[in-house]
């Protein structure tokens, strides 16, 4: 599907159009979603919310190959409103339900991403966009709204940090890198 010629499609009125764009990324923008959200109730509320503000607004995007930066923007900013809005309720909720719930199965099988989940939302929100979601520096930087440069050093810090988390020494790292 090419993404550029459906989001003309859609801002033409074509209905459909918007749901297979949206239906074709929906698994990125959870997988962004519950590397902030950490909860798939939370999720499901800022995709939804994303999905509309994206669908109202569709005519403000001013180039449609800018499509996925977009809406990834709106989805971080419906992230980080829903924290902050719970930040200001008082949990009344069974931490021990909480627990058992952590992740989803599939998520808490792969070591890499269990690690990157302990980086701070930073280093973890540019490790998500760049390699989860396959997007350019400049894409990242775009969507976090930083400089490409700041873009390589968080790269740079994450990646340090997840080779700690990990417990791979350098040594073990190169010996592996040359295989």
């Amino acid at each position: 599907m090419d993404i550029k010629q459906e989001v003309k499609k859609a801002r033409k009125g074509d209905h459909e159009a918007f749901t297979r764009i949206v239906l074709s990324m929906k698994m990125k923008m959870y997988g962004l979603a519950f590397s902030i959200l950490r909860s798939n109730d939370d999720c499901a509320d800022a995709m939804q919310e994303t999905i509309l503000k994206a669908y109202k607004s569709l005519n403000t995007l001013k180039k449609p190959e800018y499509f996925q930066s977009w809406i990834f923007r709106i989805l971080i900013n419906e992230c980080n409103q829903l924290l902050r809005n719970k930040s200001r309720l008082v949990p009344v909720e069974n931490f021990d339900h909480i627990a058992k719930h952590k992740l989803e199965a599939e998520y808490e099988a792969i070591a890499i991403r269990d690690a990157v989940e302990q980086l701070d939302e930073t280093l973890r929100m540019v490790v998500h966009l760049f390699y989860f979601q396959d997007m350019s520096m400049r894409s990242v930087g775009e969507v976090l709204g930083i400089k490409e440069g700041a873009v390589k050093g968080r790269l740079f810090r994450a990646r340090q940090q997840l080779l700690h988390i990990l417990g791979e020494s350098p040594e073990r790292r190169v010996a592996h890198e040359s295989k």
